[in-house]
C-alpha cells in the first residue's frame, strides 16, 4: 500500500517541478501536476486482468491505487481551491 502512496506523491512532484522549470502558467502548473499524478487505474486492472489472470494482490494495488489517486487528486484541488 505505502509503494502506491510514494508512487503517486513522487509523480505529483515531479509533475509539479517539472512544469514550474518551464515557467509554465499556475493553471498550466496544476494542470501538468494533476495528469502526472494520476494515472489510469482502470487501466491497470484490465491489462492485470488481462495478461496476468487476475491475480489477487496485483488486482487489490491497482484498486487501492484508484481509490487514492481520487483521494489525493480531490484534496489538493480542495488545497488549490482555498489558496
Amino acid at each position: 500500500i505505502w509503494i502506491g502512496i510514494l508512487h503517486n506523491f513522487i509523480a505529483l512532484s515531479l509533475g509539479y517541478l517539472v512544469a514550474k522549470g518551464f515557467r509554465l502558467s499556475k493553471p498550466e502548473i496544476k494542470t501538468i501536476t494533476l495528469e502526472t499524478g494520476i494515472q489510469n487505474s482502470g487501466l491497470g486492472l484490465l491489462l492485470i486482468f488481462a495478461f496476468f489472470n487476475g491475480l489477487g494482490g496485483m488486482a487489490i494495488l491497482a484498486a487501492f491505487w484508484g481509490i487514492w489517486h481520487i483521494i489525493s487528486g480531490l484534496g489538493l484541488a480542495i488545497w488549490w481551491s482555498r489558496k
